[in-house]
């Protein structure tokens, strides 16, 4: 499978899109009977965890474990409801990375895009495996230290008594499958976002190659290299509309929960549990810094395609292939800036300034 095939499985899963092949009415029915019992139970379960705060909550120990789930949940949900709300505009984003001009001509461009696929493939599994790693140790640390406790995975308040065993068990079981649900909603949501902004890094460097062999083809291979040039703004355009809000909420949320695991962190002595806390962290961590680490590439590499220009044999072009490529390095001039609703630069810098800031909130948090 193709990273464009997991994504669209994992989409499938979570709710966000039906199978291709369930094309009858029927099944499109249950389909959206299945993306509301998700939708209900996720959002059911984050009703509990605010009640808990709202009417069981009265110290800070208890506040910082329930809150950092809670925004968790709350972040799943969002993902969610954008997954769902926006499911027909993905699929045209993927029809666009299908069609002219920014499929591969050649065997060598069918390279490149397979090899930055392969990227985002490797990113796919390694966040995945971290996600479901973290589950399965909380749900391990749970079943074994707290079950007998009655005690659950995550704070939440219910209208009813639960300590009896049968009531627990079935309580317990929910808990696990919305979190494994939150888990998959974001993996899906995050990858589709890294995986869109690997491709458009890819799309730079097919574009890269095709400005070497402008002589071969003169004024009609300088023509399309404007041609995918525009495009390839377009399309970053659209990624950074359709997941505005998504980086936004993340890279708030990042930093409040970077803060608490630290609070926590500093405040557990039980060494599962300072584990599980560690995996956390550093999950969270991952999410912002792929997000940073790829805008911040693809912003780099959109501002070099002046300097591909002036690499080719633009000397050998006639006056109206020289004039094209001088529209290029213009419009490079201005780079392909990924942002959180036109506020916040998503590069390497804004992480630095989120890793600053939830130290900064840690030790206010501390006093």
């Amino acid at each position: 499978m193709n990273f464009v095939q997991w994504i669209y499985a994992l989409l499938c899963v979570v709710g966000a899109m039906p199978p291709s092949s369930w094309t009858s009415s029927t099944q499109k029915s249950l389909y959206n009977v299945y993306s509301l019992f998700l939708f209900f139970l996720i959002h059911s379960n984050l009703i509990s965890q605010v009640m808990d705060i709202v009417y069981v909550v009265d110290n800070q120990v208890d506040f910082c474990e329930n809150f950092y789930m809670t925004l968790g949940i709350f972040t799943s949900c969002c993902k969610l409801y954008c997954l769902l709300r926006s499911r027909d505009n993905y699929g045209i984003i993927i029809n666009t990375m299908r069609s002219e001009p920014l499929v591969p001509t050649n065997s060598d461009e069918v390279k490149i895009q397979s090899k930055y696929e392969k990227w985002a493939k490797r990113n796919l599994m390694i966040y995945l495996t971290l996600m479901e790693s973290c589950l399965v140790m909380m749900t391990i640390h749970s079943i074994y230290a707290e079950f007998k406790n009655r005690k659950l995975i995550m704070r939440i308040w219910l209208p009813f008594d639960f300590n009896s065993l049968p009531r627990f068990t079935i309580v317990f079981i929910i808990q696990f499958i919305v979190m494994a649900v939150c888990s998959l909603v974001n993996v899906t949501c995050d990858n589709l976002f890294i995986g869109l902004l690997i491709h458009t890094y890819s799309i730079l460097e097919i574009l890269a190659h095709r400005m070497k062999g402008i002589i071969k083809y003169g004024n009609r291979s300088a023509r399309q290299c404007a041609r995918l040039h525009n495009h390839i703004y377009k399309f970053a355009t659209t990624i950074n509309e359709e997941f505005k809000m998504v980086t936004l909420l993340q890279f708030l949320v990042s930093t409040l929960l970077c803060c608490f695991n630290l609070y926590r962190f500093t405040k557990n002595e039980d060494p599962s549990k300072l584990y599980e806390i560690m995996l956390f962290s550093f999950n969270t961590y991952l999410h912002i810094l792929f997000f940073c680490w790829y805008g911040n590439e693809v912003r780099e590499k959109s501002l070099t395609m002046a300097e591909m220009v002036i690499d080719t044999d633009w000397a050998y072009l006639d006056n109206d292939s020289k004039m094209i490529f001088l529209m290029i390095m213009k419009r490079s001039a201005m780079p392909i800036e990924f942002s959180t609703a036109n506020l916040v630069s998503i590069n390497l810098e804004s992480f630095k300034t989120i890793i600053k800031t939830s130290y900064s909130a840690f030790n206010v948090l501390r006093r």
